[in-house]
């Protein structure tokens, strides 16, 4: 019996969860270094510039957006539990080479001289790609799993709870990773890597004890990943608008608070997720009462006034204002819009269609962290907000146009 076959007492929210839980251990791994291999590994002990400590970070984003490529189609063919299987895989690989690129500079056959700096860099960037592979693997899998668990009538529930896992993830895994750091000072990033790749190693025990689901028979030829991007775009252009006011908070939150020399900075990442994961839990079920295209519209208009606070509120006080509206707005939007994206085609193409409305995020928050910076150093903090929410609020009008293309954003059963 399939799982959309099986009949459930429990609700849909605890139905999430025993395949959700998987994104909460990757996400959780992407979360342990990210205090570590760029500040202090790839700037501190490697003794490259910040902007190359940075791209480590971003590159995570690349790799997931590169596997957003293919991974939908063959969760589609395989199923889902095939190809979560191989986002855990990578998901150890990724903690292996944290663990090489660690030992490397303290090795006696190279020591710390400029060969070894650079394969170091080189394993650490290496790994970055891996564990960017592993989250396109683990959430349009997990998402799509639950997709079948839940059926459409509760679809903005297995999206949300995937945001949820997500983001709380990293922020615990931030936490861990820096403590973890502490056992090993003078190599931090050892024992980083060797609790990622145990816990990929953990998931990947456990899975082997979930009975998988049958893809579902496909009626025509396989979805293409540009038919899937098309017919996704007017969901997907709301997600990129709102995906640059994320970003940027995201991006240059600390810098914004460091420069200004202002106190709080973790209250206001706090205050940020904790409006995120609110939202998350007990808003997103007015997605499926209201429909998600309105839902998405008040998400850009939050994140627009967020950026404006940011832009004329310059003190402590605007900063947690700024940092709580946007966590709040940018939460449903994704979830909103996703649950009309995947209703552009039937369930059998569901993992195709996460994959391709995805990718605008993944694109959208590597691209404005570059476009940003640029702003920030030639025009000002203002000038940055600013812009970010006129894209942000932007976002309605590109939607609305281009769900006028023909072949795009139209729900199959109106076709």
């Amino acid at each position: 019996m399939s799982d959309e076959d099986a009949t459930y007492t429990c609700s849909p929210t605890m139905r999430v969860m025993p395949v959700v839980f998987f994104n909460l251990l990757v996400y959780f791994v992407i979360g342990l270094p990210n205090a570590i291999i760029g500040a202090q590994f790839v700037h501190n002990t490697l003794g490259f510039s910040t902007a190359i400590a940075a791209s480590t970070i971003s590159l995570q984003y690349i790799g997931t957006a590169m596997g957003r490529v293919i991974v939908g189609h063959r969760i589609d063919v395989f199923g889902p539990k095939a190809v979560l299987r191989w986002g855990l895989i990578l998901c150890t690989i990724s903690g292996l080479l944290m663990c090489l690129a660690a030992l490397i500079p303290t090795s006696h056959l190279m020591g710390m001289n400029d060969t070894a700096r650079y394969v170091a860099l080189a394993v650490a960037l290496v790994s970055r790609l891996f564990i960017g592979w592993s989250e396109s693997c683990t959430s349009t899998s997990v998402t799509t799993w639950n997709l079948r668990r839940v059926g459409p009538a509760h679809s903005s529930v297995a999206i949300s709870w995937n945001g949820v896992t997500s983001y709380g993830g990293i922020a615990v895994g931030v936490t861990v990773g820096q403590w973890l750091s502490g056992l090993l000072p003078t190599i931090k990033l050892l024992p980083v890597g060797i609790f990622a790749a145990a816990l990929g190693i953990c998931g990947f025990i456990i899975l082997t004890f979930y009975k998988a689901i049958k893809p579902l028979p496909s009626k025509g030829k396989p979805m293409s990943f540009g038919l899937a991007v098309k017919k996704v775009l007017p969901y997907g252009a709301a997600l990129a608008a709102g995906s640059v006011g994320f970003g940027t908070v995201n991006s240059f939150l600390a810098l914004y608070y460091t420069e200004n020399h202002w106190t709080g900075l973790g209250i206001a990442f706090g205050v940020f997720a904790a409006c995120f994961i609110f939202m998350r839990i007990f808003v997103s079920g007015q997605i499926d009462k209201h429909g998600g295209v309105p839902i998405a519209y008040m998400s850009l208009v939050t994140e627009a006034i967020a950026m404006a606070v940011f832009c004329l509120v310059h003190n402590n006080t605007g900063g947690l204002i700024g940092a709580a509206l946007t966590g709040a707005g940018f939460s449903l939007l994704f979830p909103a819009m996703g649950t009309m994206a995947v209703k552009t085609d039937g369930p059998e193409f569901h993992g195709i269609l996460i994959a391709a409305y995805s990718i605008f995020t993944d694109i959208t928050i590597v691209v404005s962290s570059w476009f940003m910076g640029g702003l920030r150093d030639h025009m000002g903090w203002g000038v940055m907000f600013a812009v970010a929410g006129v894209l942000c609020v932007s976002g309605i009008a590109f939607s609305a146009a281009f769900s006028r293309i023909p072949g795009c954003g139209i729900p199959k059963n109106t076709q």
